[in-house]
Parts: structure tokens; sequence; C-alpha cells
């Protein structure tokens, strides 16, 4: 939902309002970071996005939740993707590069154990999520979003079948989560529409369970999508695709006497 799903703008992380019910994923241990947990993470789980931009405080506010943008995990052969509606329109993009340009805090949360063994239709997920693929972002539904919410969210709560012209993220997710299941079973807002779905719905509505807040661990590499390769024969670095798990060292400190120079 946020404008600031990709990019990054040096604002330091604001803090939140105490009133807000909705509890937060822990930090993880010491050094483990988004791509040490990797491969804990499912298609089905959740990433739940605190922004530090204006248009996040607003959606937060209006909301009464910290959270102001949601996306889709899912895992591709061996790669870990996430789905979202982003300025851009409805897109795929690599998990690590989400949590390493975004300007704010990731949250990780999973989808319940039990819901995945008996009810979650992964397949039907994906194909929701792959056909709302490039479907615009949704600027006037979220405009209306915020006045449903300040008015009480009174809106007629039935769905509609046809592809929708444009789609804000927690609308988009809504949906995805709606059709992957028999009977709208993993519908996150029973009482309202997908269009008046806001992304505090995801964590209050007991299908998802809080992990941990997502730290880059790779020293900015995933932002780039790329990463330098050894010098070869020829004394030219090569481009390789990054995949979500390299590293890149940190440079070795400075010798004592370059500092004093």
């Amino acid at each position: 939902m946020s404008a600031d799903a990709s990019g990054t703008d040096g604002h330091p992380p604001r803090e939140h309002h105490p009133r807000w019910k909705v509890s937060l994923a822990p930090r993880p241990q010491t050094g483990r970071s988004y791509q040490d947990l990797r491969e804990q993470l499912k298609t089905g789980d959740l990433l739940l996005f605190r922004g530090n931009r204006l248009l996040s405080g607003v959606i937060e506010r209006l909301s009464d939740s910290p959270y102001s943008h949601v996306a889709i995990v899912a895992r591709w052969h061996d790669r870990v993707v996430a789905f979202q509606a982003d300025l851009r329109g409805v897109e795929v993009l690599p998990a690590s590069t989400m949590v390493c340009k975004y300007s704010g805090k990731v949250d990780w949360w999973s989808l319940r154990q039990d819901l995945r063994d008996g009810t979650f239709k992964e397949q039907e997920l994906f194909n929701t999520a792959l056909t709302l693929l490039g479907v615009k972002y949704g600027y006037l539904r979220l405009i209306e979003l915020g006045l449903r919410i300040m008015l009480g969210r009174t809106l007629n709560p039935k769905d509609a079948h046809a592809t929708p012209d444009s789609l804000f993220c927690s609308e988009f997710v809504s949906r995805c989560y709606r059709n992957a299941a028999s009977g709208n079973l993993l519908d996150v807002n029973k009482t309202a529409n997908d269009a008046s779905t806001s992304p505090s719905d995801f964590a209050t509505s007991g299908f998802f369970e809080k992990r941990y807040q997502l730290f880059d661990g790779s020293n900015g590499q995933a932002c780039n999508g790329l990463l330098e390769a050894p010098v070869g024969r020829r004394k030219r670095r090569r481009a390789l695709t990054w995949d979500g798990t390299k590293r890149l060292q940190p440079p070795p400190p400075a010798p004592e006497n370059a500092l004093q120079s």
C-alpha cells in the first residue's frame, strides 16, 4: 500500500503510537539476517512493512496499525520472491531486494501450519497472483479506503469476481488469499470486501504468526540485483546475477597510519 516499498530516503525510523494493539515481530538473534532466515520462508507467508515516509504514516494512523504495506512471499525453484502491488503496479521481486531497499522495517509473518496443512491451496494463490501481474496501482482506491476507515467501513462486504482495473497492496493480497482456500476460509476481512482491507487486517486475522524483523545481510548487494565476481584471467570483474544468498564481506579497516595521515 505504501509508496516506499522500494527505495530509501535516509529518514530515521518514526516512533509508533503506543495505542496500537498489533504486536510487532521480534528482532532475530544477534547476527541473524534475512539471508540466514530465508530458507525458513515459505510460499504463503507475508512481509508486513513499517515505512518511514509520510504516506506510510498516514496509512498507519488511519488503520490504527504500525503496518503500511504488505506483500506475499513465494518460493520459486530455489528463489524466494515476493508479490506486491506498488506504485509500478502488481509485480514480483526478489524478497531480498525488497528487504534491502525498503525505507523502514520489514516484518516476516508466517501462515499458520494448521492452515497450510488443511486449508491453504498454494497453486490457487500462485494462479491469482500471476493473473494480476501488471494491474496498475489503485491510487483512487487507496483514497477510498481511507474514507471507508474513517466512516466505519460501511462498504458492501461482497467481492467482485472480475479482474479489477487497479489494485492497492492490501486489496491485492486479500484477493489472493481469499482465492487460496475453498469457501473464502482465508478471507482476512469477512465484514467487508478486498478494497476495504488494510495491512493491519492480516496481522489481526489470526491466520498468521509473527516471526522476525528482517535485516539485509548482503551489505547492500541485494539492492542492486548484481554482484561483482572476482577478477578473471583478463583482469576484469564479471557481473553475476544476485541469487538472494551471497554476501559482500565488509571492507577491512583502514591501517592506523592511514587514519593519522
